[in-house]
């Protein structure tokens, strides 16, 4: 039996697509029971590094192993321990929940009394059971995801990996399907999951950023919010816009991020002072402003480790 902590290792990884890099160097360890969060924009190499350690694609260079099992010479036993969950919805939609349940069981050789049982629980811990008997096609967004991760489960994988398993998804659903992952880490389950939301990654163990194939930065969320440089100085107002405007004609080197109606600044040593920008931005914009110093999200860490020190244009 696996006994050791890391999970999953990864060493020096290379995949090219015609001459261009997909993933490029990456090395990473995702511990036992920990939920790791690979977040990056559409591009930047996750779904590839999700089917390299998934063995579906084979590395040009470099290693890894999943539950100790070698990607390049035992891809049949980490593809029957693992989970895996693809960002496309890719479940037979003519076929009931049920039954697509029972696919994935024959796949994966459960046993009759096996299945039943296992299908009992995942139904359960889905909350699909009242809807075992729809098709798929007729299932909301939510309850689609809800049910890729079912079939996932059906042969009690030791790791799963998940590839933005909550694009596209309404709000309450993806609380509701991240509640799901808590539960199957409580478990004892072990979660790689990339996402283009960084907000979830904040409820991760680990976060590595991943940009044009390199993992850019990687910790624990507190560590790599606790690595920002400089201090970040928010406005909010309801005529943001213009806001945003009058705060780039007095300081045109201010890089100023639109969070909804809040306006951050990225500030540095080198910065005005708090008073100094007050005043000048009040002898210029009339309307009513809150301004105010913010603790730095993951959104500002990621940001700042792509574009680099803190100030800049926008």
């Amino acid at each position: 039996m696996f006994s050791s902590p890391k999970v999953i290792e990864a060493n020096s990884l290379k995949k090219e697509f015609s001459g261009i890099p997909a993933v490029d160097g990456v090395s990473l360890t995702v511990d036992r029971g920990e939920i790791f969060s690979l977040v990056g924009p559409d591009g930047a190499g996750k779904s590839t590094l999700i089917r390299l350690l998934c063995t579906i694609l084979s590395p040009d260079s470099g290693d890894a192993s999943v539950l100790g099992f070698d990607i390049r010479k035992e891809p049949e036993k980490i593809r029957q321990a693992v989970g895996y969950m693809p960002q496309k919805f890719s479940l037979y939609e003519d076929l009931s929940v049920e039954e697509n349940l029972r696919f994935f069981a024959q796949i994966f050789s459960l046993p009759e009394e096996d299945y039943q049982k296992r299908k009992e629980e995942v139904l359960r811990f889905s909350r699909l059971g009242p809807f075992k008997g729809n098709r798929a096609r007729t299932l909301s967004g939510g309850m689609k995801q809800k049910l890729m991760l079912s079939c996932a489960l059906m042969h009690s994988p030791a790791v799963l990996f998940l590839d933005e398993p909550t694009t596209g998804v309404d709000p309450i659903s993806r609380r509701e399907f991240w509640q799901l992952l808590f539960d199957l880490k409580l478990a004892g389950a072990t979660i790689f999951i990339a996402t283009p939301y960084l907000e979830e990654a904040e409820r991760s163990n680990m976060v590595g950023f991943m940009h044009s194939g390199k993992i850019i930065a990687l910790g624990t969320p507190e560590d790599l919010k606790a690595s920002f440089k400089g201090r970040i100085l928010s406005f909010k107002s309801d005529r943001f816009l213009e806001l945003r405007a009058v705060i780039l004609a007095e300081f045109p080197h201010f890089r100023v991020i639109n969070y909804g109606n809040e306006l951050r600044v990225f500030l540095d040593s080198h910065s005005p002072s708090f008073e100094e920008i007050e005043r000048k931005l009040k002898g210029r914009f009339l309307e009513p402003f809150e301004m105010g110093y913010s603790d730095p999200d993951l959104n500002d860490v990621f940001i700042q480790v792509l574009q680099g020190g803190t100030n800049g244009d926008n």
